[in-house]
Parts: structure tokens; C-alpha cells; sequence
């Protein structure tokens, strides 16, 4: 297949082996909680690792998968960011959090069936609902889940960009790179 149940899995257990050991050590508050949204962000390894043992088969699993699970994981990291670790109640932070709500529900809405293969280079991976992600749902998405640290969207969107000239689908799926990315970088400073 384009990528892999491997390649999945190994992302996930490699990211959350390193939170785990960054969360026993000292951390600030700051520190501890970017490391939970790491946990929260790699999961979304968990929905691809099963798509791809499935084999993207259209059935239940692959159903159920993708019009619960994903969207699920997805709110999750939008609700963690803006409602959790977002302390301040500026106007704006307020926006953000209707913006949050109203992504939320979005999401629920546009990731109903099933998922599919895209097999259009080495590095697709599953194509979410059937729907390839358009780039501005990715900007948003982006920027609600690194709010209001915009450093962190704009490194994230470089990587997507990156990832979108290598491959022309499933970019939208390919939480990967940016969890093994930013899990070296956090064993690295923490």
C-alpha cells in the first residue's frame, strides 16, 4: 500500500514513549501541556493504523473509523488547545473558542462514509471520508490548534506544503512527520 500500517503504528508508539518519558520528568505547566496535546495529536495514528490493517475495505470498520473516530481526535485537539490550555478571556480568545465550536461541528459533518486509498505516490496515505482536505480547512485547522502561538501554524503549514509537493493526496492524514517531528524536538528541549 502507499504508506503503511507500520509506519502508522510506529509513529504512535514512538511519540507517546517520549511523552511519557517527558511527563515523569520536571516539567513546567507549559511543558507538561504540550506534551498532552502531542499525546492528543498523534493519536490520530491510532484511526490510519486501523484504516490500513482494514486495507481500506469498505465496511464498518472503515465506517465507523471514519465518521466517528477521526472527527472525534480532530475536536479532541481543537477542545484541548482553545478550551483547556487557553487561560486567557480576551475578545478574541472568545472568537476563537466559537470558531472551535463551530469547527467541531463541521467536522462531524463532512467526515461521514468512508475512507479510500490514494495510491498516487510512496507517500499517500488514506484519503479521510473520500474527500481530499482542501488547503484552506488546513490553514484554519492550523491555526485553531496552535493558537495563539502562530509560530508553531506556520512551521506546521510549511511541513504541510512540503508534504503536499511530495505527494499530490492524503497529505491531510499525514500527522506523522509533524508528530515524529515534533516529539524529537521536545526530548530534545525538555
Amino acid at each position: 500500500m502507499c504508506f503503511s500500517f507500520e509506519v502508522s503504528l510506529g509513529t504512535f508508539l514512538f511519540s507517546w514513549s517520549v511523552s511519557i518519558y517527558l511527563l515523569r520528568k520536571n516539567l513546567t505547566k507549559y511543558q507538561r501541556q504540550n506534551v498532552i496535546f502531542l499525546m492528543i495529536f498523534s493519536l490520530m495514528q491510532i484511526p490510519d493504523a486501523i484504516l490500513w490493517y482494514n486495507k481500506i475495505k469498505k465496511n464498518k470498520i472503515n465506517l465507523y473509523t471514519t465518521s466517528y473516530l477521526i472527527p472525534f481526535l480532530l475536536s479532541l485537539q481543537l477542545i484541548y488547545n482553545n478550551f483547556i490550555r487557553l487561560e486567557s478571556n480576551e475578545k478574541l480568545d472568545t472568537i476563537v473558542r466559537l470558531l472551535s465550536l463551530y469547527a467541531v461541528y463541521r467536522i462531524f459533518i463532512r467526515y461521514r462514509g468512508y475512507s479510500i486509498s490514494s495510491c498516487d505516490s510512496y507517500f499517500s496515505s488514506p484519503i479521510w471520508s473520500g474527500k481530499e482536505l482542501e488547503w484552506y480547512i488546513l490553514l484554519i485547522f492550523s491555526l485553531l490548534i496552535t493558537y495563539p502561538h502562530y509560530d508553531r501554524a506556520i512551521v506546521g503549514l510549511l511541513l504541510l506544503i512540503i508534504l503536499q509537493s511530495i505527494t499530490n493526496s492524503g497529505y491531510g492524514s499525514m500527522w506523522c512527520a509533524i508528530a515524529n517531528s515534533v516529539a524529537v524536538y521536545y526530548l530534545y528541549k525538555y
